[in-house]
């Protein structure tokens, strides 16, 4: 059977195109903690944060929203937009997460401590995000955030001695070595997720 140029070339163009309704992803790099990393991320979003950072990032350079997108997987963007990315202008490079509001570039206005992961299982994290009326009774602050998130805030022995009723990875978080009981730091549950953010 003799087989037809045409309908195979046809063939090879259809099975090589993109699937509609499928975006085509983007990769990008960036360098987080002196490391370096490629990440790839739906090009169909707008990942800029201003139309400085679109037109002045140079080519191959991921967008900040993409990068605090890397740091914190499982959360969508109106859960992030409560956090920006930590940026060492001196090593040029990412650090973290943290709690506080975004520049130009998705990076963190003004110099903030940065957040991290708690290992909370989710029905921890979804114990913590129902605590916000005992806060008040605990000396705490507890405010709900347009993304959902609930942050509560104050000393850390207070909040650890509060967080012990919701989940014991939450708590022992707080209470480890190297944070000091009279700090001030916040517990941010969101999405199923807790982090914990000195302030």
């Amino acid at each position: 059977m003799r087989m037809n140029l045409a309908a195979i070339a046809s063939f090879m163009l259809v099975v090589g195109a993109p699937l509609p309704g499928l975006a085509e992803p983007r990769d990008c790099e960036a360098n987080i903690n002196g490391e370096n990393v490629t990440i790839l991320y739906d090009r169909d979003l707008d990942s800029y944060s201003s139309m400085r950072e679109r037109h002045l990032t140079r080519r191959k350079t991921c967008p900040g929203a993409v990068v605090i997108s890397h740091m914190m997987p499982g959360l969508n963007e109106e859960q992030r937009s409560l956090f920006c990315a930590v940026y060492d202008e001196d090593a040029e490079y990412y650090r973290a997460p943290a709690k506080g509001e975004r520049d130009a570039y998705g990076r963190c206005k003004r110099p903030s401590a940065a957040c991290r992961l708690v290992n909370a299982t989710k029905e921890e994290a979804l114990a913590v995000a129902e605590l916000g009326l005992d806060a008040a009774g605990a000396g705490l602050t507890a405010a709900r955030d347009t993304s959902g998130a609930l942050i509560l805030s104050g000393k850390a022995g207070a909040l650890a001695g509060l967080l012990e009723t919701a989940g014991a990875s939450a708590a022992a978080a707080l209470s480890a070595p190297g944070v000091l009981a009279g700090a001030a730091v916040s517990v941010v549950a969101v999405g199923g997720a807790v982090y914990l953010c000195a302030d």
